[in-house]
């Protein structure tokens, strides 16, 4: 049964997810989407079922927005990783409520300089979070990196700690703004870049490495690698950093300890082993 569009269109926007779409669509036409669900299975055009997104429940919203087959297509996780829900900017939206996936883009739009957490908020006065969201979509999404990804929260724990409280403080005046993930932006992209750098990772994940000598390599990768300040911690992030290869170091020695002594890894293998373990 062919199913016709609602009459008033409503514009879907770039990665918005069905129950995102359905409540906005169906209020734009004066009903529910429980009401228009429910007509449609008493005609039999879409089977009564409980799961949010099932083929058919897809496929009629798309019908019923004359969207386009690739509307509801953005996958719930990418090689294990969650690509979470989250709501969308409210100037790319003209302040439409509405969420959706965004596997490729950090906590910025950057066309907009707004800041995507939980509320948003105006970052034009902090070109250096729009510049860190450029950083992100140039080099971590592509290494499969999402903005929930264990990685990226050990980068925001380092930049936390690393980050002295003056800078911070200098930042919060500047934008008038004191949430910590945003003020830390800038540096978590840039410990989220090292820690994924296939060149780091080689070197922290040379065998027999000591982990004296892997903390050593780590000082030196992270010196002078933020903003200085007197009050600043930075042993504390190259801690945490040392900590996480140390333990994807004794992880990938007990594998190679049970692998037949036939098998072999490439140096890409090893890395998206490494990644495996800690998770992205």
């Amino acid at each position: 049964m062919t199913i016709q569009p609602l009459p008033v269109p409503t514009r879907i926007f770039g990665g918005e997810g069905l129950i995102s779409y359905a409540s906005r669509h169906a209020a734009r036409n004066g009903t529910s989407v429980e009401e228009i669900e429910r007509a449609l299975s008493q005609t039999g055009a879409m089977p009564k079922t409980s799961h949010r997104h099932t083929r058919e429940r897809l496929q009629a919203w798309r019908d019923l927005g004359a969207l386009h087959h690739t509307a509801f297509t953005t996958p719930p996780e990418i090689a294990g990783a969650e690509v979470i829900d989250r709501p969308l900017c409210l100037r790319c939206t003209d302040g439409a409520d509405a969420t959706g996936r965004l596997p490729r883009i950090g906590w910025v739009c950057a066309r907009h300089r707004r800041w995507l957490g939980a509320q948003q908020h105006d970052i034009r006065a902090a070109p250096e979070l729009v510049a860190a969201e450029r950083h992100y979509r140039r080099v971590l999404a592509p290494r499969g990196i999402l903005v929930r990804s264990p990685v990226m929260q050990l980068a925001r724990e380092c930049a936390i700690v690393r980050t002295g409280r003056s800078i911070l403080a200098t930042r919060s005046r500047r934008g008038g703004i004191s949430n910590l993930s945003l003020l830390t932006y800038p540096e978590t992209v840039r410990t989220a870049r090292l820690i994924t750098n296939p060149g780091f990772n080689t070197r922290m994940l040379q065998p027999e490495l000591r982990p004296g000598e892997r903390h050593a390599l780590c000082v030196r990768a992270t010196t002078g690698f933020f903003l200085e300040a007197e009050d600043d911690e930075s042993w504390r992030a190259a801690h945490r950093i040392t900590a996480m290869f140390n333990a994807i170091a004794r992880e990938l020695e007990k594998r190679a300890s049970t692998a037949s002594p036939q098998s072999t890894q490439t140096s890409d293998a090893a890395l998206a082993t490494a990644w495996t373990i800690w998770g992205r």
